[in-house]
């Protein structure tokens, strides 16, 4: 067994691995690799002693197959033992320990497991995908974004959107020879839906001027998409900016006059509209008297 090393450390947490059993260092896995594992001798404890591992754990949660792919976790647990995953040779074994802490770097828990990496399948780097497969892949981590906002988790589903936007992006420019125009609907409509999925996840934040960039992003490319119109007067309130943002709902309620959440932020506006009318309506009359 050879010394214990670091493999990632912070204030918060680290990293480290002692490999049991050398593997093939012509080959390591990397972004986008597939990897074959087995994880035995799984131990968690905090300060107390045992203790349960996050729920939201793939790698170490009891349906998890053995497969990993590099990049595709969002828990941060699955995304530490990736990077542990990456700093291991084909064939190794090595124990691998997890070391977490809070914000005064107070201990708070610490997971250790033996890995085997039975397998890497190399996978060509993205800067040599095609246009297909970026397209592909932006599609996978934008439906897996909306799965991760239904449970609220809005830190990983950001950070897919993201990656899929990332992947969009790499596609362009688009050679109108070879690519067909419904398929240039389709990326066009992906592109909008992913700056609104961003910008939901900012507000969620109240990051507000970042959401308001995205937002006009969107309707840069859709002017009459009435998601991004509610979602910028929501964040042109969070800015105190209630003229522009009684602009768009009202745009929103005539777009959709039935959409509940327009009319309850319509009227949650109205007053404070109305006030600013009336403060700039006497300062008027004062200039006249």
């Amino acid at each position: 067994m050879q010394k214990e090393s670091v493999v990632s450390s912070r204030p918060d947490r680290e990293l480290r691995k002692e490999v049991i059993t050398p593997g093939d260092f012509n080959v390591v896995p990397y972004e986008d690799s597939r990897c074959s594992v087995k994880i035995t001798d799984i131990t968690c404890k905090n300060a107390s002693g045992p203790c349960e591992i996050e729920p939201e754990s793939y790698i170490f949660s009891d349906g998890f197959d053995g497969n990993v792919l590099i990049g595709d976790s969002d828990c941060f647990l699955d995304k530490d033992f990736e990077l542990i995953l990456q700093q291991m040779c084909c064939g190794e074994t090595c124990v691998a320990t997890m070391v977490y802490r809070n914000g005064e770097g107070v201990f708070v828990k610490e997971i250790s497991c033996k890995i085997e990496l039975c397998d890497v399948t190399e996978e060509q780097l993205i800067s040599d995908w095609g246009m297909d497969r970026l397209y592909e892949g932006a599609v996978h981590h934008k439906t897996r974004g909306v799965e991760l906002v239904k449970e609220k988790r809005i830190v990983d589903a950001f950070r897919r959107f993201n990656k899929s936007l990332k992947m969009l992006i790499a596609t362009e420019p688009l050679d109108p020879e070879t690519v067909s125009e419904k398929t240039v609907n389709e990326m066009m409509d992906l592109k909008v839906k992913l700056y609104n999925n961003l910008a939901h996840c900012q507000l969620q934040f109240n990051e507000y001027s970042a959401a308001l960039d995205l937002v006009n992003k969107t309707l840069k490319l859709d002017p009459q998409n009435d998601k991004a119109l509610y979602r910028r007067c929501l964040a042109y309130s969070g800015l105190n900016m209630y003229e522009e943002a009684w602009k768009d709902i009202q745009h929103v309620l005539t777009l959709d006059p039935e959409n509940k959440a327009a009319q309850q932020k319509a009227n949650t506006l109205k007053p404070i509209i109305e006030k600013i009318n009336n403060d700039y309506a006497n300062v008027i009359k004062k200039m006249f008297v």
